[in-house]
C-alpha cells in the first residue's frame, strides 16, 4: 500500500485530471457541513487561501510574518525549566545529520553558483555526502547507445566534490532516451521514468559506471561512495510495478558487484520512512541481490496538516526502525538505514498552488531552523538513521522551473538562496555542527497531558480526507475513538468503524468530502486549550553536548521553542540549571557566549521583506542580505534576564534558537 506521504518534488509530475477531481471534492465538502470549524482549522484554511491567492498573482507564496499569524500569541508568555545534568554518564552524539544533503538533478553541479553552494556547505556544516536526481538523463550526457558511455561530467562532479572533502551518493536515474520504454517524463528538466526496453543493458551501463570509478579512482575511494538505485519508485517517479523495480534493482546491484564487490549499493529510495522496507529486505534475501544499506525518505507533511510537527516525522522514522530491525532479524550487523530526503515540507514553495502538495514558504524561514533542532534532539541516539540528508542544498533547483518572481526567497528547498544567502536553517545546521559528540542528559517538564471534550457522535456520517495520523485498530467505542483524537496533534474529527473497531483521525479543515456510510460515525472533537506554561512545556527543548568525553574544554546548550506552522506558540521564559558535574565540568556561566535564530536574528528573510520584497535583488541588497544572515556570538550575560553561578534565565521567542556556549573550568 503507497504511504499518503508523498515525494518532494511531485508537483513537477502532477496529473491534471487528479487536480480537478480534488477540486471538485474540496467543492463538495464546502456544500455539506455537518461539524463547527473551531481552533486551528479555520486558521488553517485561511492561511491556505492566502497563499494560494498570492501564488496566482506573483508566483511564488507569501512569507507570513509572524506579527500576522494567528497561532503566534503576541504578548502572551510562559516559563519552563531544564536541568543539564552534567554529573551522568553521556551519550554519543554522532552527527548523522552530516552524512548527507540533499541537490537538484545533476546538471546543476556542473554550475559555478551550485559548486560554491556546496563549498559553503562542506566548510560550515561538514556535510560529507551529497544526492540528487537525473544522474543518467540525457542532459548529463553519460550513455548514448548500449556499450557506449561518457563519463567526463560524472568525473567533474567527483574531482569537485573530492576537492572540497565530499563524496557522491550516486542516485542511479533516470533513464537514457535510447534505453526508455515509454515517455513518461517528471520535472521541468523531463527526466524518464519508464522502465527499459531490455534489463540487461540496463545491467550493463551500471556495471559500466561502477567500473569506470574503481579504475580511475581506485577501489578504496569508489568504495566510499553510495549507489542508490532509482529515485521514489513507490510514486510517480516510476512508472512500472514493484517487481520491475525489483529487476532494475538487481541488475544494477549485480553489475556493481561485478566492478568491485566494495561498492555499496542499496535501495529502495521511496518516499516515506517504511515504505516497501520489508518487501525490499525479504526480496533481496530471499533471491540471494546483494544491498549494502537501507534507505528512503522522510517528511513531516506535503499539505498544510502536520506542517513543520516534529512528532509527526518522529513517529514515522521511529515506526520505520521498528519495521527494519524486524525485517533484517538474522543478517548479522544491521545494514545502514540512510534516510536520502529529509524536511518540514515535501512541497516548495515554487509548486502548483492547487496541487496536493502545499506550496509553503516554510524552507526561507525561522520555522524551518527550529524545526531542525528539534527534530535532531528528538531523533538522536538508539534507533537514529546513520544519515539524514536534508532536502537541499541550494535554490539552484529547477525541478518546477526557476523562479519567475521572489527569486531570493521563493519557498525553494536549499539551505542557501540563488545568490547565496544562507536561510536560518543552513544556520541551524552550522550550529549542530559546532557541537562535540557527547550528549549529556537533559531533564525537563513532562509533556501536558491533552484534555477536550466529545460532542454528539453522527451516525452514518463519513468525512474522508483530512487525515492527520494513521488509523488506530481495536478500538472498542466511538467513545474511546473520540479520546483517541484528542491525544493526537491537529485532530478535530474522529471517525469511527463499528465494524473493523478502528479510529480514523480527521482535521476538518483539510477534509476533501463527506458522505454518507452506515458503518461510519463521525464526532466533532473540542480541545482545551493549553495554558501558556503547558505551551512551553511541549515547545521548548535542550540539546546540550559536550565537545569530549574527558577533557572537555565547554558545553553547547542548544535551546529551541519550535511548534508545527498552525499549532499555538508562545514567548517562554526559560531556566537553564547547568549544575557542577564534578571537578572536570563546572561551568563558567560568566564567560557563556549566546548565537541566536530568531525574527531578528540570522533571518535575512525578514530584512528582504523590510526592503519591500524585491523580484530582482542587487548587488548592494544581497551584501546587506548575506550581513542579515549572519550567525553573531554575544555575551550571554547582555541576553538573559538573569545569570547565575549554576544556572541562567532569558527570553525564547516562538519558532527561535539560542546556542549556549558555557566554558567548562
Amino acid at each position: 500500500m503507497m504511504s499518503p506521504m508523498w515525494c518532494a518534488v511531485v508537483c513537477c509530475a502532477f496529473v491534471s485530471g487528479h487536480r480537478q477531481s480534488q477540486s471538485r471534492a474540496s467543492d463538495a465538502a464546502d456544500s455539506h457541513v455537518p461539524f463547527q470549524e473551531f481552533g486551528s482549522g479555520g486558521g488553517s484554511q485561511r492561511y491556505i487561501e492566502q497563499i494560494k491567492d498570492h501564488h496566482l498573482e506573483h508566483g511564488a507564496p507569501a512569507h507570513p510574518l509572524h506579527s500576522t499569524r494567528e497561532n503566534v500569541r503576541h504578548g502572551e508568555l510562559g516559563a519552563a525549566k531544564f536541568t543539564v545534568e552534567m554529573a551522568k554518564p553521556t551519550q554519543p552524539f554522532s552527527h548523522f545529520f552530516e552524512t548527507s544533503v540533499g541537490s537538484g538533478h545533476m546538471s546543476l553541479t556542473l554550475r559555478a553558483d551550485w559548486r560554491e553552494h556546496v563549498t559553503m556547505a562542506a566548510r560550515d556544516l561538514g556535510v560529507k555526502h551529497i544526492r540528487g536526481h537525473g544522474l543518467l538523463d540525457d542532459d548529463m550526457s553519460v550513455s548514448l547507445k548500449y556499450g557506449q558511455h561518457a563519463f567526463y561530467n560524472v568525473d567533474s562532479l567527483v574531482d569537485f566534490l573530492a576537492s572540497v572533502g565530499m563524496r557522491p551518493i550516486f542516485e542511479l536515474s533516470f533513464m537514457p532516451s535510447w534505453l526508455t520504454s515509454g515517455n513518461h517524463t517528471v520535472c521541468h528538466y523531463k527526466g524518464n521514468v519508464d522502465p527499459p526496453t531490455n534489463f540487461s543493458a540496463w545491467g550493463e551501463l551500471i556495471g559500466a559506471l561502477g567500473q569506470h570509478l574503481v579504475d580511475k579512482y581506485g577501489e578504496d575511494t569508489a568504495a566510499e561512495f553510495f549507489f542508490e538505485v532509482w529515485n521514489e519508485p513507490n510514486d510517480n517517479f516510476w512508472k512500472g510495478t514493484q517487481e520491475q523495480y525489483w529487476q532494475l534493482y538487481t541488475e544494477a546491484a549485480l553489475g556493481l558487484k561485478k566492478a568491485s564487490p566494495r561498492l555499496q549499493v542499496g535501495g529502495p529510495a521511496t518516499n516515506s520512512p517504511e515504505a516497501w522496507l520489508s518487501d525490499f529486505v525479504d526480496y533481496c534475501r530471499n533471491n540471494s541481490v546483494p544491498f549494502d544499506f537501507i534507505s528512503t525518505h522522510a517528511y513531516s507533511s506535503c499539505a498544510m496538516a502536520g506542517l513543520g510537527s516534529v512528532p509527526k516525522v518522529a513517529k514515522q522514522i521511529e515506526s520505520a526502525r521498528a519495521v527494519l530491525n524486524n525485517a533484517t532479524n538474522g543478517l548479522g550487523a544491521r545494514p545502514p538505514w540512510l534516510i536520502t530526503e529529509f524536511g518540514a515540507n515535501c512541497g516548495q514553495g515554487i509548486g502548483e498552488p492547487g496541487a496536493a502538495q502545499f506550496p509553503s514558504a516554510i524552507h526561507d524561514m525561522i520555522d524551518q531552523a527550529s524545526y531542525t533542532i528539534a527534530a535532531i534532539n528528538t531523533l538522536a541516539g538508539d534507533g537514529e538513521p546513520q544519515a539524514l540528508s536534508y532536502w537541499a542544498v541550494s535554490d539552484v533547483f529547477e525541478e518546477s522551473f526557476f523562479p519567475v518572481h521572489n527569486e531570493s526567497f521563493h519557498g525553494a528547498f536549499g539551505l542557501i538562496n540563488l545568490h547565496g544567502i544562507p536561510k536560518p536553517t543552513y544556520r541551524a545546521y552550522q550550529l549542530l555542527h559546532e557541537t562535540g559528540n557527547e550528549q549529556v542528559t537533559v531533564t525537563g517538564p513532562p509533556p501536558p497531558n491533552a484534555t477536550g471534550t466529545c460532542g454528539v457522535p453522527v451516525v452514518g456520517e463519513d468525512v474522508w480526507g483530512g487525515d492527520v495520523s494513521s488509523s488506530v485498530y481495536n478500538v472498542a467505542s466511538v467513545a474511546d475513538c473520540c479520546q483517541l483524537c484528542i491525544a493526537v496533534p491537529t485532530c478535530d474529527v474522529a471517525t469511527y468503524h463499528p465494524n473493523e473497531h478502528a479510529c480514523a483521525f480527521k482535521q476538518w479543515a483539510t477534509r476533501l468530502n463527506t458522505t454518507s456510510n452506515k458503518d461510519r460515525t463521525s464526532v466533532n472533537v473540542t480541545k482545551t486549550p493549553l495554558t501558556n506554561d503547558e505551551l512551553c512545556a511541549k515547545n521548548t527543548g535542550v540539546l546540550a553536548v559536550l565537545n569530549g568525553s574527558a577533557n572537555a574544554t565547554h558545553v553547547d546548550i542548544l535551546v529551541y521553542n519550535h511548534a508545527a506552522f498552525v499549532d499555538p506558540i508562545v514567548e517562554c521564559t526559560l531556566t537553564v540549571d547547568v549544575p557542577t558535574g564534578g571537578a572536570d565540568k563546572m561551568a563558567d556561566l560568566g564567560a557563556a557566549t549566546v548565537q541566536r535564530i530568531d525574527e531578528d536574528h540570522a533571518n535575512p528573510l525578514a530584512a528582504w521583506i523590510a526592503m519591500g520584497t524585491p523580484d530582482y535583488t542587487t548587488a548592494e541588497q544581497n551584501a546587506a542580505l548575506l550581513r542579515a544572515s549572519t550567525l553573531v556570538v554575544e555575551k550571554l550575560s547582555d541576553v538573559a534576564s538573569s545569570v547565575g553561578a549554576t544556572s541562567f534565565t532569558f527570553s525564547a521567542p516562538p519558532h527561535s534558537v539560542a546556542a549556549v556556549r558555557v566554558p567548562l573550568k
